[in-house]
């Protein structure tokens, strides 16, 4: 398996660290893991076309995690995509890519509809919502096993995937906080892709921690838990304010240096 990382970063506009995205090739397949800010740029960028993604998953529906979704979705359409594309996320997936695709872009599609080269089959889309505890899917090859995890779990569904292939795993997690899921699925992983939004610190002070993982607690479970490599993502950097250094030493203070990646736009890693 080979993991790129597209988008290091999250909310806020950063020339360095663009939105939340990755892949995971495995057996001649893409899978896009979230689709922020950049994505489909990051991914041309990387290497890809936009027509190598014919299964994305979300671990949540923040708009930082999915706002380049519509772009990717309708561009590689246009590009020539002649299939629906599969759409794995959490409760809630439908009704966005309904909104979107069915409301918002709906007189859009229709104009291109028209277009001899664009195929009606591509604007389709297939959604399957996790709903349940643990969902595992297959693929030529792989297994990709899919819990709940935290964040602000009250309010939104949230995933994290574990993909298994060729006796190797990749566990991605979107933003969260420490649960027995995540800690579960994450056991063993030979990459574990795991936020690191704020140090802790800010954390406390700014009341993140029922959103985020505390960098400290990240590195020492992680070390627990046996994960061969950690690499660090979605910094919510402010300059200033959220500097990235401090977060590297808290989760290094606890996991240690080997194995310690922090992740950079465009980064990619033979798993």
């Amino acid at each position: 398996m080979r993991f790129t990382l597209l988008g290091s970063g999250a909310v806020r506009v950063d020339m360095d660290h663009w939105g939340p995205a990755q892949v995971v090739e495995v057996n001649g397949e893409a899978l896009l893991f979230d689709c922020g800010r950049g994505a489909s740029m990051r991914l041309t960028q990387a290497g890809f076309s936009l027509l190598d993604i014919k299964r994305a998953f979300l671990t949540h529906l923040h708009y930082d995690h999915t706002c380049d979704f519509p772009y990717l979705f309708l561009t590689s359409w246009v590009m020539g995509r002649d299939v629906p594309m599969e759409v794995v996320g959490p409760r809630g997936t439908q009704a966005f890519c309904d909104g979107l695709f069915k409301e918002a872009y709906r007189e859009d599609i229709l104009t291109r509809r028209g277009h001899s080269s664009y195929t009606p089959q591509g604007c389709e889309y297939d959604v399957c919502e996790v709903t349940d505890d643990e969902v595992c899917i297959e693929g030529p090859g792989y297994v990709i096993r899919i819990v709940h995890v935290q964040h602000k779990s009250h309010i939104l569904d949230n995933l994290a995937f574990r993909i298994e292939a060729n006796g190797r795993s990749i566990v991605v997690v979107g933003d969260t906080t420490v649960c027995d899921a995540l800690l579960e699925l994450a056991t063993g992983a030979d990459l574990l892709v795991h936020e690191c939004s704020f140090p802790s610190a800010i954390l406390e002070r700014e009341n993140w921690g029922a959103f985020h993982t505390d960098p400290r607690e990240l590195g020492r479970w992680a070390r627990e838990r046996g994960v061969k490599k950690l690499l660090l993502k979605h910094f919510c950097l402010r300059p200033g304010v959220v500097e990235l250094e401090p977060m590297v030493v808290e989760v290094r203070e606890e996991f240690g240096s080997a194995g310690l990646i922090v992740g950079e736009d465009l980064m990619s890693l033979e798993v």
